[in-house]
């Protein structure tokens, strides 16, 4: 681990060190004779990062001038130039003014005719200098432009100066205008012109960009800072959970693993056996399509299951640091993603990094580090109740002999496993630029000392950026290595044992248990390590063949690797074995290749002014190989620590790989007129080898049209509307992350050499395919954008998807020597509507107010199933797949209480009340119906950001209705579980005991049938969560005189509180505390922020 981030620190000084070379003056060096006074300058010129300005009427350039100098400072060939010459200069970082030498004057301000002015232009948000911003004095072409660090220095003439107006603009900020009075030194602020219809939002990773108002597509754009880049993610998906109308957010409260994101509804449905197809958004970073990691068809060591074997699957989008970020674009509707085919059924988000800006190096640096703690954590019985409950179980099982007194001792083991965690995360970047070139480098280390004792997650981001831009050719590179650590031992966080056994034994050490293990001493002596070093890059080129037609290429590349170690130590019973061998040891690699490029045409232009036109055409390869290998050793001789699996008495060896490639060609035309009505067409064709042989090429494609209201005449002089638009838009995209050989069959190999003649052979597991083909998303969208007041902003779209040749595992027939196969065999939909709004309440210059609001509603349905024998399929864990039903229903028996007579659990069933041992000998799945559905009736969420001075107070909040689960029976009322773990302790007072008591569990007895899928279990999980609550402080770092540009501290509030619409009863369990098995973490944290 050293060495690698060793490396990668190595690599980001270089980087750094690179940067801060580009930004470096050159010393002089001239040997000419009789050459004009001009040609001197611009030698001058090009050998520094100075500008030189003077006025043409006062100072003559024509002028022949003789000098030699080498290798001197700036100044000293200025001295050197400008001797006798009646010429002074004033020299101020890269600018140079050159003015005629006069004797100093005696008159006032009022009545100077010169006065030499200097200053800072700045932006308002950060204090973040803004090179290249416009002095002009008004009324006129007079002025100055600010250099690499904002500053500027400018000698104005006039006979009423103090009465002369400087306007002050830049892209992208208002322009202000300021009155010189009798100042001379200036510090100007440029606030950002947030109007929303001049914003520029990118409408693909092929360079295409659009002004809001011209955008045809459902496209949400995010600024990162608008959601709290301070919060304590790992990664940047946890900051958009109900930040974003039709996308919802289930993060996931085990550090490091995947985040689960749906855009519009489930995209597939939910797999009764196996992995499923992804329903997963396709996500571009700069150009690079991001691997997924899943698990793997017909392998049972990498197939994504669940349990302290299984692989920990972890989330890609760790490799991109937080601060990287630029921007997010999420795109929905079919006039956004129908560019991307096969590829977007799902939605698309495109992620921006950002990149360096004119300007001389800046460096920047942030802080953060708090405290997180569990909450929410299961209530367990204590030893006490525990030994009561025990030994009501024993008597009512007829064990009177096992009925004994409590022995007075009382251990907390969740309080034990479950303590309080660090958070820290360090930023450093540098980044600048000149007239042609941008650069950037960023490192950021954090780290998580999880409130779960003994697991921590660790990570290094860097990233290093250069561009170049000139009026023909831009070029544009991306490389961004990382490394992530997640040890996860304490495999038995939620595993409450009885608390009646101490943790320690009278001689301090871990107590032991015969059949399990001591969970203090599985989470000391165990490992648990996934590793992975990956790295993102990609160039880019763009060539300008002509003002209007654009070629560009880009090839990108996401490259990682994956090691994973557990070890079960001999020295507990996790690493025990039925037939005497001590220590266990699984290694895993997971070596994922993916690669993409592209090459695309774009022609634009303007016809009879009022028609607009461009078009893009271009073809996309790309490939994902992933190569897995698996070692698995039981037995060590030294079976205290790690030893190499070779060494083990028992051992086995798997390798496996997966492969996908494709191909596309894909076309899109824009076309308006006169700003007011939009067109849009887009085609993609997609091969790929994930599919049948004579299925594999999908055809994909959308229309969409908009209708700018605003701009007709009956509204073009409204004072209520600021903008209004109307779009509508209709097409279709696939899904082709189906696996790699679903289409192909698979087989499992032997190699004991059994087979025939002594031979290893084959093992078909699942038939192969020719006709499988793409899962469809036929997509129905139509929406409204609509600003007013100048003060509010609303978004609206229904959308209606219909998902058509979804694929899902028959049954065949005997005789074709198989027990199923994948076939295109079901359709659903879904259908919502969704809307997001936000409000300027007020803005002036020392405070302001804004909020933001969206919500979302969606309805999903099954409506075709194939293959089946009748309409109904039924799975374990209370899933279906039912015509009529949603795919995220969860299925069962509905319960309606103890009997207060036997204490027996009762169903209804089809309108007739059985008891639990009846249901389970008579029914089956068949007989299962809708209990509750996992997909929220509604979701969304909520920001409201204050700012009083230099003081800001922004507060997140998030909302979902109408979702449900179901409890794991074990932490609930499995009484069976009673003789080696605690169990909730609700059952203490709400179990039955007696005749006529009314209770909520059943008897405590072995007896006691249990019915897994019923709405007893069930749990309805709406509620609102206060995500993140920041308070931060810009310091005035120049009213201080502080050699910084900006300065500010934050402190913030993670994860901090939900209002459930069910309460858990006082001192039980309810919703909160069983919704997650592993508890969530509340942080707090304070930051520092810095650039110089």
């Amino acid at each position: 681990m050293n060495k690698i981030f060793k490396t990668v620190l190595l690599v980001c000084t270089l980087m750094l060190l690179s940067a801060s070379s580009i930004a470096q003056t050159k010393r002089i060096s001239l040997d000419v004779k009789e050459q004009s006074f001009s040609d001197v300058i611009n030698q001058i010129e090009q050998q520094s990062s100075y500008r030189v300005i003077y006025n043409s009427s006062k100072i003559d350039a024509t002028k022949e001038v003789t000098i030699s100098v080498n290798n001197k400072s700036l100044e000293s060939t200025l001295k050197k130039l400008l001797e006798g010459s009646g010429v002074s200069y004033v020299l101020k970082n890269n600018q140079i003014l050159l003015v005629e030498s006069k004797p100093s004057s005696s008159n006032t301000n009022s009545q100077q005719s010169e006065r030499l002015i200097k200053g800072i232009v700045l932006s308002a948000s950060d204090n973040s200098p803004l090179p290249g911003a416009t002095i002009l004095i008004k009324e006129t072409s007079k002025g100055v432009v600010t250099n690499m660090d904002g500053e500027f220095t400018y000698l104005l003439k006039g006979n009423d100066i103090n009465n002369m107006i400087l306007k002050v603009s830049y892209l992208g900020h208002k322009t202000i205008e300021i009155p010189v009075g009798e100042k001379t030194n200036f510090e100007i602020l440029l606030e950002e012109n947030v109007s929303t219809l001049d914003e520029v939002v990118i409408t693909s990773s092929y360079g295409t960009k659009k002004l809001k108002q011209e955008v045809v597509g459902s496209i949400v754009t995010v600024n990162p800072k608008d959601i709290g880049i301070e919060q304590p993610v790992n990664t940047f998906d946890e900051l958009l959970e109900g930040q974003i109308s039709g996308l919802l957010i289930e993060t996931n409260p085990q550090l490091g693993e995947p985040v689960t994101i749906n855009i519009r509804g489930q995209g597939s449905l939910t797999p009764l056996t196996g992995i499923g197809t992804s329903t997963q958004p396709l996500i571009i970073i700069d150009g690079i399509i991001l691997s997924e990691e899943t698990g793997l068809d017909g392998n049972n060591f990498f197939d994504g299951g669940e349990g302290n074997l299984e692989e920990n699957l972890l989330n890609p989008l760790a490799r991109v640091g937080v601060e990287d970020i630029e921007s997010f674009n999420i795109l929905k509707d079919a006039a956004a993603v129908g560019l991307y085919g096969a590829d977007a059924a799902n939605g698309v988000i495109i992620i921006t990094t950002k990149s360096g800006k004119k300007g001389r190096i800046k460096y920047k640096a942030s802080v953060i580090s708090g405290v997180t703690n569990s909450f929410n954590g299961l209530k367990y019985l204590n030893g006490e109740q525990y030994q009561a409950v025990l030994n009501e179980y024993y008597t009512n099982n007829g064990d009177i002999g096992n009925v004994q007194n409590w022995n007075g001792v009382n251990t907390d083991w969740f309080k034990l496993l479950n303590q309080s965690g660090r958070f820290n995360r360090y930023n450093f970047g540098a980044s600048g630029g000149t007239e042609h070139w941008g650069y950037r480098a960023n490192i950021g280390y954090q780290s998580t000392k999880e409130a779960q004792k003994e697991n921590t997650y660790e990570k290094l981001n860097s990233s290093f950026s250069l561009d170049y831009k000139n009026k023909k050719f831009n070029a544009s590179f991306r490389f961004a290595p990382s490394v992530s650590i997640k040890n996860d031992p304490n495999k038995l966080y939620a595993f409450a044992l009885p608390p009646n056994i101490a943790p320690y034994d009278e001689n301090g050490d871990f107590t032991s248990f015969d059949t399990y293990g001591n969970p203090l001493a599985v989470a000391t002596q165990n490992k648990s390590e996934s590793k992975t070093f990956a790295v993102l890059g990609s160039i880019g080129l763009n060539y300008n063949i002509l003002d209007n037609l654009k070629l560009s290429t880009l090839f990108g590349m996401d490259f990682s690797n994956k090691d994973e170690d557990k070890f079960f130590s001999g020295l507990n019973g996790s690493g025990n074995f039925n037939d005497g061998t001590l220590g266990r040891r699984f290694l895993r690699e997971r070596d994922t290749h993916r690669w993409n490029w592209n090459a695309s045409l774009y022609y634009n232009t303007t016809f009879n002014e009022n028609h607009d036109f461009d078009a893009l055409i271009g073809i996309e390869t790309r490939q994902n190989k992933v190569d897995f290998s698996y070692a698995r050793g039981n037995g060590f001789d030294n079976f205290t620590t790690p030893q190499p699996v070779e060494t083990a008495e028992k051992q086995d060896y798997e390798s496996d790989s997966s492969e996908t490639t494709g191909r596309s060609v894909f076309a899109q035309l824009n076309y308006n007129f006169s700003k007011k009505y939009f067109l849009l067409a887009n085609l993609r064709i997609d091969q790929s080898s994930a599919f049948g042989s004579d299925n594999n090429t999908a055809f994909n494609g959308g229309l969409g049209a908009s209708w700018n209201i605003s701009k007709e005449s009956f509204l073009e002089n409204s004072d209520f509307v600021d903008f209004l638009s109307l779009r509508v838009s209709y097409g279709t995209t696939g899904n082709s992350r189906i696996g790699s050989y679903r289409a192909l069959g698979l087989y499992t190999i032997s190699d004991t050499e059994t087979g025939y003649n002594g031979l290893n052979y084959g093992n078909v597991t699942s038939a192969p395919n020719p006709n499988l083909g793409w899962e469809t998303n036929k997509k129905f969208n139509i929406g409204i954008d609509f600003n007013f007041l100048n003060k509010f902003k609303f978004t609206t779209d229904f959308f209606r998807d219909q998902i058509i040749d979804q694929i899902v595992t028959r049954d065949v027939i005997i005789e074709s020597g198989f027990g199923s196969a994948q076939i295109n065999g079901a359709e659903m939909y879904n259908q919502g509507i969704e809307f997001s709004i936000q409000s300027q309440w007020f803005k002036n210059e020392s405070c302001s107010w804004k909020t933001s609001f969206n919500f979302t509603k969606i309805k999903n349905k099954v409506t075709a199933l194939t293959g089946l024998g009748s309409d109904f399929s039924g799975a374990e864990s209370a899933r279906s797949q039912t015509i009529g039903y949603p795919t995220s229903a969860l299925w069962g028996y509905n319960f309606i209480g103890i009997d207060p007579g036997t204490g027996r659990e009762l169903f209804n069933v089809d309108g007739q009340i059985y008891d639990s041992a009846t249901v389970a000998s008579q029914f089956d799945s068949s007989d299962w119906r809708p209990i509750g559905n996992t997909q929220p009736d509604f979701y969304g969420g909520m920001r409201n950001n204050f700012s009083y001075k230099n003081f800001n107070l922004g507060i997140i909040m998030s909302y979902t209705y109408g979702s449900d689960f179901l409890v794991d029976r074990t932490l609930y009322d499995n009484y069976r579980v009673l003789s080696n773990r605690n169990i909730s302790v609700n059952i203490f007072e709400d179990a039955w005991l007696n005749q006529g008591d009314t209770a909520i569990h059943p008897i405590i007895a072995k007896n006691n049938r249990i019915i897994s899928n019923s709405s007893k279990y069930l749990f309805d999980t709406s509620h609102i969560k206060l995500k993140s609550v920041s308070l931060s402080y810009n310091l005035p770092v120049n009213k201080y005189r502080l050699p910084l540009k900006s300065l500010s501290f934050i402190l913030n509030g993670s994860n901090l509180y939900y209002w459930f619409k069910d309460k858990s009863p006082k001192g039980k369990n309810g919703v909160a505390e069983f919704r997650n098995r592993y508890p969530e973490m509340r942080t707090f944290t304070l930051g520092i922020n810095t650039t110089f």
